[in-house]
């Protein structure tokens, strides 16, 4: 029976150095994406200011929307039913 605690201890050993290495394997990403983080603080502050200023037309680059946007009225165009074509008396 003396074997029996060497033999727990030996498998606790290796999950516990198995666990410290996933750690410290974590810590490295961690590290990393912080530094990722910090060097891209500007293009999230570019994407959201965008964001803001393409609310209305979703990205899309329209240039006559802009133009009539800058000039502060914008015209609408009424929809035009279809023509109803009559049937010939035949």
């Amino acid at each position: 029976m003396a074997e029996q605690p060497t033999i727990v201890e030996a498998i606790a050993r290796r999950a516990i150095e198995e666990c410290r290495r996933e750690i410290a394997a974590a810590r490295l990403q961690i590290e990393a994406m912080r530094g990722i983080l910090a060097g891209s603080r500007w293009l999230l502050a570019r994407w959201e200011e965008r964001r803001r200023e393409d609310a209305v037309t979703g990205g899309l680059r329209l240039p006559a929307f802009d133009a009539a946007k800058a000039s502060g009225f914008v015209e609408v165009e009424q929809a035009q039913e279809p023509r109803r074509r009559r049937r010939r008396a035949g």
